[in-house]
């Protein structure tokens, strides 16, 4: 392969790196077209306990997570706050450093070419780019894997040990092996401490140091006890979180969770595993991921022309790295010295390793072919693309040296003309799906909340608008959170659950996402001079309260009425907060949450169909109305199915206000711990 260094070629390089960062940050705010639930659980809940103080090597928050990219975006949060550059900036300037490493690295192992073409198809692709503009820790992990393996080719190409009448400390200078192949363990600890995949990183330089032992056995002479200082002190870095882990294993459950196809083959079940292994490995040409989140469902890496270059790259470095295998067999049957592999060799099955343990972990787990699970295989996915590349590159200049047939310049335009028809396929089709087709889909606005992030700018550019309630499913916090994180007006939203509840006053809502109202539709008056926003409609709500007699409870919450119809069995209670109320403090939590932390709410009500002995016949809990964004002189309903067993005869209904993580019922201001109606007469 081409090992010179072509003119220009670091212009070129920081072109492609200036265009790399431009693609991560173009658009940031509207692609993806919103929030999603790990981004705000990543530095909302993991990233803040840093800047809480609560230092540690792994956090038990969401199934288990490595904390080093949580460090790290702490810093960004108390730079930007919660905001597209306090959350996802990290990840473009880790997706942007992956870009001209990928180009060092590819540079050491097959030339200037490869090394170019690499970067340059890196920096266009839909998988860097969805990695690098969300913010996820999966993205911080190719940097460090990348500058490990380039220190680690930097001591494969320098004296282990100095000369004996040199000083001791030429052991460690720059230039020398042992000094590259510490800095080879201090950034696989650095990839353990980012991301769980990068426990596999270790297995490539394994199984490279055996192929070493079988066909460049001279090498791997001289290099073996720099390989064994590399090996212990990366063990004993990643010592604390190796002892964390054994302390607390419940923490990472999400490891086991994914492990399907392993936990089959345990029991004999192999077909799952199969499967996962030929998704995996068809997700560059025929089937990718299958999840919204990240892709359009099975949109395959490569378009036809890119998975050409890729499978061609994959048979050609299969063919160097097996040359070795036959002269040495031939050199066996010749009882001859067997002869050393050659740097293509080594380089092409140190690439093969790699990718293929970058992506088996889209064998092992759930679901198959995960862009996510596989990011350790990104940088050389796109350097065994650009390898037919360099190939005819090479070829062209042994012809040019041996015959002076043909210019060298031919080579050069021919690689033009190659790697331009490939980054041009790659750009075109990946720009277009993710800046314009994927945000657009469906499911990805509703994943991403698509329709919040613009309600934020509509109600940014209305600051008239200061009291307005928002519908949501209430499945945590995390659409409040998308919102105010987008918000940059006073206004004070209020959330509920239009199933089964709705907001009275303030009389402006915004309802229809994620589904339409379900409880008294008939309230609902749309506003047509005000614009729709996404599945968001505005309307008016106009309904007369029922009287009835007024309960207060101590928390400061006061039902106005409540209504039980035995023809529907429906019990119907309307609510006023008549002043602050007084409520536990309200703790984000992440989904799932730690082992052993109690992530419920707070505030519930129950409801309780009862018979003349008082034996409970039907009982319906809940408050589908968040209480933590009510406001003084607010007023809401909601509804309890209460549905009698048949054959039993109800006298009452009886209800309340309780605590769901202690059990302790909120009094009335007169001291009952729940209120009794007449199941009957109505009121």
């Amino acid at each position: 392969m081409n090992q010179t260094r072509i003119p220009y070629e670091r212009w070129l390089i920081l072109a492609i790196t200036l265009l790399a960062f431009g693609l991560r940050v173009w658009r940031l705010d509207t692609t993806p077209p919103g929030w999603r639930d790990d981004e705000l659980i990543n530095s909302q809940v993991i990233s803040q306990h840093v800047l809480d103080g609560d230092w540690a090597v792994y956090f038990a928050d969401a199934s288990g997570h490595e904390a080093l990219y949580h460090t790290l975006n702490a810093g960004m949060l108390a730079l930007f706050g919660p905001t597209v550059w306090g959350i996802r900036f990290l990840s473009v300037l880790m997706g942007t450093l992956t870009v001209p490493l990928t180009y060092l690295l590819g540079r050491k192992l097959f030339g200037s070419t490869v090394g170019l073409v690499a970067a340059a198809a890196l920096a266009l692709s839909f998988w860097s780019l969805m990695y690098s503009r969300i913010g996820l820790r999966h993205v911080s992990l190719p940097p460090s894997v990348l500058a490990a393996f380039y220190f680690f080719w930097r001591g494969l190409s320098r004296k282990t040990w100095p000369a004996q009448d040199r000083a001791w400390r030429e052991w460690l200078a720059p230039q020398s092996a042992l000094f590259n192949y510490l800095l080879t363990a201090v950034f696989l600890a650095v990839g353990f401490y980012t991301y769980f995949a990068a426990r596999g990183v270790p297995a490539i330089l394994l199984a490279f140091m055996i192929y070493l032992a079988l066909f460049a056995w001279p090498t791997f002479r001289r290099h073996w006890p720099g390989f064994l200082l590399l090996l212990a002190v990366a063990f004993g870095l990643a010592l604390p979180l190796i002892l964390t882990l054994q302390r607390q294993p419940e923490s990472e459950a999400r490891v086991s969770e994914l492990a399907v196809p392993l936990v089959e083959a345990r029991v004999g079940n192999f077909a799952p595993l199969l499967d996962h292994v030929i998704t995996t490995l068809s997700m560059f040409h025929r089937t990718g991921d299958g999840e919204w989140l990240y892709n359009i469902p099975n949109r395959p890496v490569f378009g036809p022309l890119g998975a050409v270059f890729l499978w061609v790259g994959v048979a050609l470095a299969v063919w160097y790295a097996l040359q070795p295998a036959g002269q040495w067999l031939g050199a066996l049957r010749r009882r001859s010295p067997r002869p050393e592999a050659r740097p293509i060799h080594l380089a092409s099955a140190f690439l093969l390793l790699w990718w293929l343990a970058g992506i088996a972990p889209g064998f092992i787990s759930v679901p198959p072919a995960s862009l996510g699970h596989a990011i350790v295989a990104l940088p050389a996915v796109f350097m065994l693309t650009a390898l037919p590349v360099g190939w005819i590159v090479g070829a062209f200049q042994i012809r040019s040296a041996a015959s002076r047939s043909v210019p060298a310049t031919g080579a050069r335009a021919l690689a033009v003309v190659l790697s331009v028809l490939l980054l041009v396929s790659i750009g075109w089709r990946d720009g277009q799906d993710y800046f314009v087709n994927w945000p657009q889909r469906g499911m990805v606005r509703f994943l991403y909340r698509a329709d919040i992030h613009e309600t934020a700018v509509y109600l940014n550019a209305h600051p008239d608008i200061t009291d307005i309630g928002l519908t949501s499913l209430l499945a945590g916090p995390w659409d409040q959170l998308a919102l105010a994180n987008d918000l940059r007006t006073a206004v004070q939203p209020r959330w509920y659950n239009s199933d089964r509840a709705i907001l009275l006053n303030p009389a402006l809502v915004l309802a229809d996402w994620p589904q339409k109202p379900q409880f008294l539709p008939e309230a609902y008056t749309p506003l047509a001079e005000r614009p729709s926003i996404g599945a968001y409609h505005f309307y008016q709500i106009d309904y007369e309260i029922p009287s009835g007699e007024r309960v207060c409870f101590a928390n400061g919450l006061c039902v106005e009425t409540a209504v039980y119809d035995p023809i529907t069995q429906r019990l119907t209670l309307f609510w006023q907060v008549s002043r602050p109320l007084d409520l536990p403090p309200r703790t984000l939590i992440s989904n799932p949450p730690p082992p052993g932390v109690y992530a419920g709410s707070r505030l519930s009500l129950f409801a309780h169909l009862l018979d003349d002995e008082g034996a409970l016949l039907a009982g319906d809990d809940g408050l589908w109305v968040d209480v933590y964004s009510l406001q003084p002189g607010d007023q809401f309903a909601q509804f309890h199915q209460l549905t009698a067993p048949a054959g039993s005869v109800a006298t009452a209904v009886a209800f309340g206000l309780y605590d769901p993580m202690t059990g302790a019922r909120i009094l009335t201001v007169d001291g009952r711990d729940s209120v009794t109606i007449p199941a009957a007469s109505g009121n």
